[in-house]
């Protein structure tokens, strides 16, 4: 009778302990940093990995796939609730200090916490809205008209080089053999004589990165009179340019 007294006090106490801990009150700063899915159940699809951004009470989602980089902004932190307006959008459960699960109609998320981040909530949203907006220009095919090799600086050595690196090559295809580039949402195509070369990737302002292999590539893109630039720098001290035209 003692013991079952005993065990009756023990589990009363303990599911005490657990109510307190699901109803804790966490102060908007405790989540202040970026939070990086490792799983994501969503209707949305087109994207495999969110960035959950949190900052004094403000909350904003990223990613670097899908059709939007940008997923919302200017939500708010109220409680264990993201907001957008008078809509409760997601409810948050606290596993620690560096886990959580977000859930919402059609969407669930388990996140961690990024310690690695560079760049504060307000930066990332820029960022990501400046890549939807030179990406919508992106989308589509181009044309090659124009390509060049130039040395970074004037040393008659240098000149003379940049001869000698007309044929260099970006994923084994020469660059200026490259007839065209047609970009989709997440995926471009690189067209030469000989083939087709699609590959996946993501963006940033005036940066595309992708990847064939175990390599990482990278180019710098940009517009100029309705013309887009590729600036490819493969060999240190010079840069190839390749400039296209949107096909008709």
């Amino acid at each position: 009778m003692l013991l079952q007294k005993i065990l009756t006090g023990s589990f009363l106490i303990c599911t005490g302990f657990l109510l307190v801990s699901c109803h804790k009150d966490y102060n908007p700063e405790f989540f202040n940093g970026e939070w990086l899915s490792d799983s994501l159940v969503t209707k949305d699809n087109d994207h495999w990995r969110e960035f959950l951004h949190f900052e004094n009470g403000q909350a904003a989602r990223t990613t670097y796939w899908g059709k939007k980089y940008l997923l919302n902004k200017n939500l708010q932190l109220k409680g264990l609730e993201i907001y957008d307006r008078d809509n409760a959008l997601f409810q948050i459960k606290v596993l620690d200090s560096n886990k959580i699960i977000v859930e919402g109609k059609d969407y669930y998320g388990s996140f961690f916490r990024n310690d690695f981040q560079s760049d504060d909530m307000k930066k990332e949203v820029s960022m990501a809205e400046e890549t939807e907006k030179q990406r919508k220009t992106l989308l589509g095919k181009w044309k090659a008209i124009d390509f060049k090799t130039i040395p970074l600086s004037d040393s008659p050595e240098n000149k003379i080089m940049a001869g000698y690196l007309q044929d260099e090559e970006i994923v084994n295809i020469r660059l200026k053999e490259i007839s065209s580039l047609n970009f989709n949402y997440n995926t471009f195509s690189i067209y030469n004589a000989a083939k087709t070369s699609l590959f996946e990737y993501s963006a940033k302002p005036n940066k595309i990165t992708f990847n064939s292999g175990d390599a990482i590539y990278s180019f710098k893109y940009y517009f100029q009179k309705e013309r887009l630039i590729i600036e490819y720098q493969k060999t240190m001290g010079f840069l190839h340019i390749l400039t296209f035209e949107k096909a008709q």
